[in-house]
């Protein structure tokens, strides 16, 4: 029976990381299911899901280390459920996006509405970038939600676009495809 594992960690970025946490993964027997990778300053990020058999999750679990001396992240692990073991009830897929001026407490002011609707943000991802020409911070976060069935959408949408246009920032709200 399939087993999973969360490995999250960071460290300074090189070239080849990705290859060698893949090889490391497929040479034990262990499969990447779902993973994020990111550079963010100078170091380099990741979260994985793995599964795998429980012997090999047990031994990558006694062996972590190793794969953190091969890459030099600082990596740690964790058992976690299945996937489809998560108990969210029904849920409608939404996909957010916020773009504008950056300052400070974008992500804090939207993501405390989705809280207070107890709406479940599945992944997020945010940047600054300058803006061409003039070089403005330009904020832009993406986030795909799980909005429960018995939460109004009109309101919830309401409510996320009335901070939006306060904070002078353009907002998406609609339906994952």
């Amino acid at each position: 029976m399939k087993k999973f594992m969360v490995i999250s960690g960071s460290g300074p970025d090189k070239v080849g990381l990705v290859d060698i946490i893949s090889s490391f993964m497929a040479e034990n027997n262990l499969n990447i299911e779902d993973s994020r990778m990111a550079v963010l300053g100078g170091d380099f990020a990741l979260i994985l899901l793995v599964s795998g058999k429980e012997k090999d999750l047990n031994w990558l679990n006694q062996n972590i280390n190793k794969l953190s001396e091969l890459t030099g992240l600082n990596l740690t692990c964790k058992f976690t459920g299945a996937p489809e073991e998560r108990e969210l009830g029904p849920t409608l897929p939404y996909r957010l996006v916020v773009a504008g001026m950056d300052h400070p407490g974008i992500v804090n002011k939207f993501t405390s509405i989705l809280h207070r609707h107890q709406v479940n943000i599945e992944s997020m991802e945010s940047r600054v970038y300058p803006a061409p020409l003039s070089g403005t911070p330009i904020f832009v976060m993406e986030c795909k939600v799980s909005v429960p069935a018995q939460v109004k959408i009109a309101e919830l949408k309401s409510e996320l676009m009335q901070k939006a246009e306060e904070e002078n920032l353009d907002l998406e709200f609609e339906p994952e495809k």
